[in-house]
């Protein structure tokens, strides 16, 4: 919740909705859990004076701003949508929406419409509505795309005015109205009608019809009766007071569509860039010549703004994706057709722009050693009882016609139909070259380290051994002792070494998961027993445990274990009980093991299973580590297809738990 506080302040009434909504009980998970990109997006939207709504991740979880809060009406949709699903929220309009959704999270441009009628459900009925509004693509902290920011004005009333307005238009001939009855009659429509109109009387523009949406665009100035360059004086020397002469000499009606204006909003105020939709038409009198002008004005400033300050996201997003080199794929399964851009294809040593296909071009830029394992991946992606869709992945590429080795790391996220088949896998790649020459490196180099630190170890190991065993009768309590604890350093150093040598194994591709039959539970019971011999700081207890039978690496998940309880005494207070629990989990088998001790805070614990992640508190400063072992755990349990998971309450203490599969 710490992060949250710190973001997600102010935004209004939406601010303090989604400050106060309960987001554990949606895919998103509990606010503190929420990634950067996401947070520091949502300050954006809530405190934004435009109207904003966000879709984010796999569900298109929905939020929105108060500037947006009008468009959902007084009855209906509010304030249920937030949080909702998008599909849930909008089912009368997600045959429009949802493919435009599609193109901009594939890789495609934003998306910018005016006017759009998209006729949505609020105030109990359907109700035709008009947007004017942008669909750009949101990212994460890799550059994978994660949501859909959409920045709109809702402009049903200034269409329907619009629309007001050309009608009359067409109707009305101001030939026909020299009776002063017709004229009183259309000087009444002109006071009531929806948008700003006025009439400009004689060569010198005098006001001599004001209605009063005209007048709301220059608050307490005075205008009828004035002419246009003493009430308005500003607009002289502008193009906009050529445009009204012209169209007095020559007659002909002139239609202006988001014109620049600049102008003041009250007298003597300070000059601002506004800007107007505007039909100028010449009055004519008896004898078909000029004496007026007829002005129909909507002012859009807002609008334009709104416009001006998508493009600066679609550029800031544009940059944002070129400078973290991201190339993008999109499968249509259905189609049968794949789209890979510039990027993506050079990660393949592919230069040409033909249609690229799976079988000609992505499985063979696979590297020999990666194809298999990539292969079923890719085919897990598209099980949704496997993988959900989820798409993550680092693997090397041969360049097609470079022969150039690289290292990608691939992202992305298969979409399903009501029948659980896949219909599209859309996803990005990134170049990790640099950083995987420079863990490879890293890790040969501790590899070589640790194993030849492995030979002087065991020489002093041997000699400890024998040390001991010379004096074993000597009366001297110090040198018993320094013997002892002597024995118990090496141990350390010997167990960091082997985790040091695991890590440079794993990460080469040479470790192994050797699998045989075996009792989880008595494993479980043997680890404990040993660990109670050197441990008599904490009480550790097994609940009882029926035989669980697994298919595994006994070494490897025995190590697991250690380590979690290891951790358990070393991060929990002296005197305190250490629970461990192992039981059946409907298709797996699950250990568990709980503290009592520091607990763990929300911020660390999607980084705990990195490697050298350590936690930085005064708690920890003396306590031994390299951040290795949680890291070397989760590996292992991937390595089963198991699952690894922690759950904590900071001050309160902490529960690990891994699930293996039955086979």
């Amino acid at each position: 919740m710490k992060a949250q506080s710190k973001l997600l302040r102010a935004g209004g009434e939406m601010g303090e909705l989604t400050r106060s909504f309960d987001w554990s009980k949606t895919p998103l998970g509990a606010a503190g859990l929420w990634p950067q990109s996401l947070l520091t997006l949502l300050n954006v939207v809530l405190n934004s004076k435009f109207p904003m709504f966000l879709w984010w991740g796999p569900e298109l979880i929905q939020f929105y701003n108060d500037a947006y809060r009008p468009s959902l009406g007084f009855e209906g949709k509010h304030p249920r949508a937030l949080g909702q699903r998008g599909e849930e929220c909008w089912p009368e309009t997600w045959p429009v929406i949802k493919p435009m959704i599609d193109q901009v999270l594939s890789g495609g441009e934003s998306i910018w419409h005016e006017d759009q009628l998209i006729p949505i459900f609020r105030n109990n009925k359907l109700e035709d509505v008009y947007w004017t509004f942008s669909y750009t693509r949101v990212e994460d902290e890799i550059g994978d795309p994660a949501g859909v920011l959409v920045i709109c004005n809702e402009t049903t009333n200034t269409v329907k005015n619009i629309k007001t307005v050309t009608g009359a238009n067409e109707k009305l001939s101001i030939a026909q109205l020299q009776a002063e009855g017709q004229r009183d009659r259309f000087n009444r429509f002109l006071m009531e009608a929806p948008v700003g109109i006025c009439i400009l009387d004689g060569a010198n523009l005098v006001f001599e019809l004001v209605n009063p949406l005209y007048q709301q665009l220059f608050l307490g100035r005075k205008l009828m009766g004035k002419a246009l360059l003493d009430a308005i004086p500003e607009i002289k020397g502008q193009p906009i007071w050529e445009i009204l002469q012209e169209v007095f000499q020559t007659g002909e009606t002139y239609e202006g569509k988001e014109l620049l204006i600049p102008l003041a909003k009250y007298e003597n105020g300070p000059i601002e860039d506004r800007y107007f939709n505007f039909i100028y038409q010449a009055r004519t009198d008896a004898q078909n010549e000029s004496d007026g002008i007829l002005v129909f004005v909507i002012e859009v400033t807002d609008i334009i703004l709104s416009k001006q300050e998508l493009i600066k996201a679609q550029d800031t997003l544009t940059m944002a994706v070129t400078a973290a080199q991201l190339g993008t794929f999109d499968l249509d399964i259905k189609k049968g057709t794949m789209d890979w851009d510039k990027r993506c294809r050079m990660l393949f040593g592919i230069s040409h722009n033909d249609t690229v296909d799976y079988e000609k071009d992505f499985l063979p830029g696979l590297h020999p050693d990666d194809r298999d394992r990539i292969e079923t991946i890719v085919k897990n992606v598209f099980v949704k009882s496997i993988s959900n869709g989820h798409y993550d992945v680092e693997y090397r590429t041969i360049g097609v016609e470079d022969n150039q080795l690289r290292w990608v790391r691939a992202m992305g996220k298969a979409y399903f139909d009501e029948q659980d088949q896949p219909v599209r896998f859309i996803g990005s790649v990134m170049d990790i070259t640099e950083r995987k020459q420079d863990e490879i490196r890293k890790n040969d180099f501790i590899g070589m380290v640790s194993h030849e630190l492995k030979t002087p170890l065991t020489s002093l190991t041997a000699l400890l051994q024998m040390l001991n065993s010379k004096l074993k009768n000597n009366a001297d309590p110090f040198i018993a002792g320094a013997i002892s604890k002597s024995n118990t350093q090496v141990k350390k150093m010997a167990n960091m070494i082997k985790g040091f040598l695991d890590i440079s194994r794993l990460e080469s591709g040479k470790i192994h998961i050797e699998k045989e039959n075996f009792a989880l539970d008595q494993l479980t019971k043997e680890i404990i027993e040993e660990i109670k011999l050197t441990v008599t700081s904490h009480s550790i207890d097994l609940l009882p445990c029926n035989r669980l039978d697994i298919y595994a690496d006994r070494d490897k998940i025995g190590s697991v274990i250690t380590n979690l309880l290891t951790n358990a005494v070393k991060y929990s207070p002296k005197g305190k009980i250490i629970q461990v629990v192992c039981g059946r989990d409907q298709n797996s088998v699950k250990v568990s093991v709980t503290d009592h001790g520091m607990g763990i805070k929300p911020d660390d614990i999607e980084k705990l299973f990195d490697r050298y992640y350590r936690i930085k508190s005064k708690h920890t400063n003396n306590i031994a580590g390299f951040g290795i072992g949680l890291y070397l755990c989760a590996e292992i349990i991937e390595r089963h297809e198991g699952k690894i998971s922690v759950e904590s309450k900071s001050g309160e203490g902490s529960t690990f738990t891994f699930t293996l599969p039955l086979t």
